[in-house]
Protein backbone atom coordinates (compact mmCIF):
# COMPACT_ATOMS: atom_id res chain seq x y z
CA UNK A 1 0.00 0.00 0.00
CA UNK A 2 1.47 3.55 -0.54
CA UNK A 3 -0.37 6.97 -1.40
CA UNK A 4 0.50 6.48 -4.76
CA UNK A 5 -1.84 3.38 -5.67
CA UNK A 6 -4.51 5.84 -3.05
CA UNK A 7 -3.86 8.93 -5.42
CA UNK A 8 -3.97 6.82 -8.90
CA UNK A 9 -7.36 4.75 -7.86
CA UNK A 10 -8.76 7.90 -7.00
CA UNK A 11 -7.77 9.59 -10.15
CA UNK A 12 -9.65 7.05 -12.11
CA UNK A 13 -12.62 7.04 -9.79
CA UNK A 14 -12.73 10.97 -10.94
CA UNK A 15 -12.41 10.53 -14.38
CA UNK A 16 -14.88 7.93 -14.57
CA UNK A 17 -17.28 9.45 -12.72
CA UNK A 18 -17.24 12.76 -14.94
CA UNK A 19 -17.37 10.57 -18.21
CA UNK A 20 -20.43 8.92 -16.39
CA UNK A 21 -22.20 12.69 -16.27
CA UNK A 22 -20.59 13.97 -19.36
CA UNK A 23 -22.07 11.03 -21.71
CA UNK A 24 -25.33 11.05 -19.46
CA UNK A 25 -26.18 14.46 -20.11
CA UNK A 26 -25.13 13.87 -24.01
CA UNK A 27 -27.66 11.46 -24.39
CA UNK A 28 -30.34 12.62 -21.59
CA UNK A 29 -33.01 13.57 -24.41
CA UNK A 30 -31.57 10.97 -27.05
CA UNK A 31 -34.24 8.04 -27.09
CA UNK A 32 -33.99 4.22 -25.66
CA UNK A 33 -31.08 2.58 -28.31
CA UNK A 34 -29.31 5.68 -28.28
CA UNK A 35 -29.04 5.80 -24.59
CA UNK A 36 -27.63 2.08 -24.74
CA UNK A 37 -25.05 3.14 -27.43
CA UNK A 38 -22.39 4.13 -24.55
CA UNK A 39 -22.96 0.82 -22.59
CA UNK A 40 -22.59 -1.04 -25.59
CA UNK A 41 -19.18 0.47 -26.12
CA UNK A 42 -18.27 0.18 -22.67
CA UNK A 43 -19.46 -3.56 -22.54
CA UNK A 44 -17.21 -4.44 -25.70
CA UNK A 45 -14.02 -2.34 -24.21
CA UNK A 46 -14.25 -4.31 -20.84
CA UNK A 47 -15.11 -7.63 -22.34
CA UNK A 48 -11.55 -7.07 -24.71
CA UNK A 49 -10.01 -5.89 -21.27
CA UNK A 50 -10.62 -8.45 -19.90
CA UNK A 51 -9.92 -11.49 -22.35
CA UNK A 52 -6.15 -9.40 -22.83
CA UNK A 53 -5.75 -10.00 -19.16
CA UNK A 54 -6.79 -13.88 -19.26
CA UNK A 55 -4.64 -14.92 -22.71
CA UNK A 56 -1.70 -12.95 -20.74
CA UNK A 57 -2.43 -15.05 -17.30
CA UNK A 58 -2.46 -18.27 -19.62
CA UNK A 59 1.13 -17.06 -21.37
CA UNK A 60 2.87 -16.09 -18.15
CA UNK A 61 1.83 -18.98 -16.62
CA UNK A 62 2.96 -21.27 -19.36
CA UNK A 63 -0.45 -22.96 -18.85
CA UNK A 64 -3.30 -22.83 -21.01
CA UNK A 65 -6.04 -23.73 -17.83
CA UNK A 66 -5.14 -21.11 -16.10
CA UNK A 67 -7.94 -18.95 -16.93
CA UNK A 68 -9.77 -21.49 -14.50
CA UNK A 69 -8.57 -19.26 -11.71
CA UNK A 70 -9.86 -16.08 -13.51
CA UNK A 71 -13.42 -16.94 -14.31
CA UNK A 72 -15.80 -13.76 -13.99
CA UNK A 73 -17.29 -15.18 -10.88
CA UNK A 74 -15.87 -13.00 -8.55
CA UNK A 75 -18.53 -10.31 -7.23
CA UNK A 76 -16.35 -7.55 -8.63
CA UNK A 77 -16.27 -8.77 -12.32
CA UNK A 78 -19.79 -10.39 -12.57
CA UNK A 79 -20.74 -7.30 -14.41
CA UNK A 80 -18.57 -9.11 -17.91
CA UNK A 81 -21.62 -11.14 -18.26
CA UNK A 82 -24.72 -8.93 -17.06
CA UNK A 83 -23.81 -5.38 -19.07
CA UNK A 84 -23.54 -6.63 -22.41
CA UNK A 85 -27.07 -8.32 -21.67
CA UNK A 86 -28.05 -5.00 -20.13
CA UNK A 87 -26.37 -3.26 -23.41
CA UNK A 88 -27.64 -5.86 -26.24
CA UNK A 89 -30.09 -7.43 -24.56
CA UNK A 90 -34.28 -7.51 -25.29
CA UNK A 91 -37.41 -7.23 -23.24
CA UNK A 92 -37.82 -8.26 -19.79
CA UNK A 93 -33.91 -9.85 -19.86
CA UNK A 94 -32.11 -6.45 -20.73
CA UNK A 95 -34.45 -4.81 -18.27
CA UNK A 96 -33.20 -6.85 -15.70
CA UNK A 97 -29.52 -7.07 -16.78
CA UNK A 98 -29.77 -3.21 -16.29
CA UNK A 99 -30.91 -3.12 -13.07
CA UNK A 100 -28.86 -5.70 -11.77
CA UNK A 101 -26.00 -3.91 -13.42
CA UNK A 102 -27.17 -0.70 -11.50
CA UNK A 103 -27.51 -2.47 -8.04
CA UNK A 104 -24.27 -4.22 -8.24
CA UNK A 105 -22.15 -1.66 -10.31
CA UNK A 106 -21.59 0.14 -7.45
CA UNK A 107 -20.18 -2.61 -5.01
CA UNK A 108 -18.36 -3.81 -7.75
CA UNK A 109 -16.32 -0.82 -8.79
CA UNK A 110 -15.90 -0.23 -4.63
CA UNK A 111 -14.53 -3.65 -3.94
CA UNK A 112 -12.22 -3.91 -7.45
CA UNK A 113 -10.37 -0.54 -6.22
CA UNK A 114 -10.22 0.83 -2.93
CA UNK A 115 -11.09 -2.85 -0.98
CA UNK A 116 -9.28 -4.74 -3.09
CA UNK A 117 -5.94 -5.80 -1.80
CA UNK A 118 -4.24 -7.23 -4.39
CA UNK A 119 -4.14 -3.93 -6.43
CA UNK A 120 -2.71 -2.32 -3.53
CA UNK A 121 -0.27 -4.88 -3.25
CA UNK A 122 1.04 -5.05 -7.00
CA UNK A 123 3.00 -2.24 -8.61
CA UNK A 124 1.33 0.65 -9.07
CA UNK A 125 2.45 0.42 -12.75
CA UNK A 126 1.90 -3.59 -13.21
CA UNK A 127 -0.41 -4.58 -16.34
CA UNK A 128 -3.04 -6.08 -13.44
CA UNK A 129 -3.28 -3.10 -11.49
CA UNK A 130 -4.03 -0.97 -14.48
CA UNK A 131 -6.69 -3.55 -15.90
CA UNK A 132 -8.29 -4.60 -13.41
CA UNK A 133 -8.42 -0.83 -12.33
CA UNK A 134 -9.41 0.31 -15.73
CA UNK A 135 -12.50 -2.95 -16.03
CA UNK A 136 -13.57 -1.82 -12.41
CA UNK A 137 -13.88 1.98 -13.36
CA UNK A 138 -16.24 0.78 -16.28
CA UNK A 139 -18.67 -0.84 -13.60
CA UNK A 140 -19.04 2.22 -12.32
CA UNK A 141 -19.66 4.00 -15.28
CA UNK A 142 -21.92 1.77 -16.58
CA UNK A 143 -24.06 2.12 -13.15
CA UNK A 144 -24.03 5.55 -12.49
CA UNK A 145 -24.64 6.18 -16.34
CA UNK A 146 -27.76 4.02 -15.94
CA UNK A 147 -28.90 5.75 -12.94
CA UNK A 148 -28.28 9.22 -14.42
CA UNK A 149 -30.58 8.13 -17.69
CA UNK A 150 -32.92 6.36 -15.76
CA UNK A 151 -32.52 3.09 -18.28
CA UNK A 152 -32.89 1.13 -15.25
CA UNK A 153 -36.68 1.44 -13.98
CA UNK A 154 -36.77 -1.24 -10.97
CA UNK A 155 -39.65 -3.01 -11.94
CA UNK A 156 -41.42 -4.82 -9.33
CA UNK A 157 -42.52 -7.71 -12.05
CA UNK A 158 -38.76 -8.08 -13.00
CA UNK A 159 -37.17 -8.52 -9.32
CA UNK A 160 -37.32 -12.11 -9.52
CA UNK A 161 -35.58 -12.04 -12.75
CA UNK A 162 -32.72 -10.23 -10.85
CA UNK A 163 -32.96 -12.19 -8.32
CA UNK A 164 -32.85 -15.32 -10.53
CA UNK A 165 -29.42 -13.54 -12.43
CA UNK A 166 -27.60 -13.27 -8.88
CA UNK A 167 -28.75 -16.64 -7.82
CA UNK A 168 -27.10 -18.56 -10.79
CA UNK A 169 -24.26 -16.23 -10.55
CA UNK A 170 -23.84 -17.80 -6.98
CA UNK A 171 -24.71 -21.32 -7.86
CA UNK A 172 -22.30 -20.75 -10.59
CA UNK A 173 -19.44 -20.07 -8.55
CA UNK A 174 -19.77 -22.03 -5.68
CA UNK A 175 -19.98 -24.93 -8.11
CA UNK A 176 -16.54 -24.04 -9.47
CA UNK A 177 -15.37 -23.26 -6.14
CA UNK A 178 -16.11 -27.08 -5.07
CA UNK A 179 -14.61 -28.28 -7.68
CA UNK A 180 -11.49 -26.20 -7.98
CA UNK A 181 -10.69 -26.32 -4.20
CA UNK A 182 -8.45 -27.13 -3.07
CA UNK A 183 -6.07 -27.33 -6.82
CA UNK A 184 -3.72 -24.41 -8.32
CA UNK A 185 -6.52 -23.02 -9.75
CA UNK A 186 -8.46 -22.33 -6.55
CA UNK A 187 -10.35 -18.92 -7.08
CA UNK A 188 -12.38 -18.75 -4.11
CA UNK A 189 -15.41 -17.01 -6.23
CA UNK A 190 -17.62 -14.54 -4.31
CA UNK A 191 -15.79 -15.48 -1.37
CA UNK A 192 -18.23 -18.48 -0.93
CA UNK A 193 -15.16 -20.82 0.61
CA UNK A 194 -13.51 -18.81 3.03
CA UNK A 195 -13.15 -14.95 3.89
CA UNK A 196 -9.64 -14.36 2.67
CA UNK A 197 -9.08 -11.25 4.68
CA UNK A 198 -11.95 -9.56 3.95
CA UNK A 199 -15.04 -8.31 6.22
CA UNK A 200 -16.61 -11.47 5.87
CA UNK A 201 -14.59 -12.96 8.49
CA UNK A 202 -17.35 -11.88 10.78
CA UNK A 203 -19.55 -13.99 9.23
CA UNK A 204 -17.15 -17.11 8.92
CA UNK A 205 -16.92 -16.31 12.74
CA UNK A 206 -20.99 -16.36 13.03
CA UNK A 207 -21.01 -19.72 11.54
CA UNK A 208 -18.29 -20.69 14.11
CA UNK A 209 -15.93 -22.02 10.91
CA UNK A 210 -18.75 -24.16 10.02
CA UNK A 211 -17.78 -23.98 5.86
CA UNK A 212 -21.31 -24.65 4.98
CA UNK A 213 -23.22 -22.23 6.91
CA UNK A 214 -20.83 -19.64 5.91
CA UNK A 215 -21.31 -19.98 2.63
CA UNK A 216 -25.14 -19.93 2.91
CA UNK A 217 -24.19 -16.42 4.88
CA UNK A 218 -22.26 -15.26 2.09
CA UNK A 219 -25.25 -16.14 -0.61
CA UNK A 220 -27.80 -14.32 1.49
CA UNK A 221 -26.08 -11.58 2.25
CA UNK A 222 -25.64 -10.21 -1.41
CA UNK A 223 -29.08 -10.89 -1.25
CA UNK A 224 -29.83 -8.46 1.25
CA UNK A 225 -27.86 -5.82 -0.41
CA UNK A 226 -29.73 -5.99 -3.06
CA UNK A 227 -32.93 -5.64 -1.57
CA UNK A 228 -31.70 -2.64 0.22
CA UNK A 229 -30.72 -0.90 -2.65
CA UNK A 230 -34.06 -1.36 -4.41
CA UNK A 231 -35.83 -0.48 -0.87
CA UNK A 232 -33.98 2.36 -0.94
CA UNK A 233 -34.23 3.29 -4.87
CA UNK A 234 -38.27 3.17 -4.33
CA UNK A 235 -37.73 5.36 -1.49
CA UNK A 236 -36.04 8.01 -3.28
CA UNK A 237 -37.77 7.82 -6.46
CA UNK A 238 -41.76 8.11 -4.29
CA UNK A 239 -40.17 11.28 -2.45
CA UNK A 240 -38.16 12.58 -6.03
CA UNK A 241 -40.38 15.78 -7.10
CA UNK A 242 -41.70 15.41 -10.23
CA UNK A 243 -41.09 17.45 -13.16
CA UNK A 244 -44.19 19.55 -14.47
Amino acid sequence: FSWQHLVFVTCAILITVLLSVFFARKYKDKNRNEKLRPLKVASIIMLSAETLKIILVCFRNHDVWAFRSVLPLFLCSILLISLPIAAFGKGRVQESALDFTQIFGYIACLAGTYLAGNIFASPILSFHVNVSVFTHCISCFAALYITLTGLSKMEKKNIWIVSAILLVFEIAALIVDIIQTPSPYEGNYMFLIHPAGTPFSILMNAAGNIQALYTFFVMAIYFIYMFLFIGGYYLITKFKPKAN
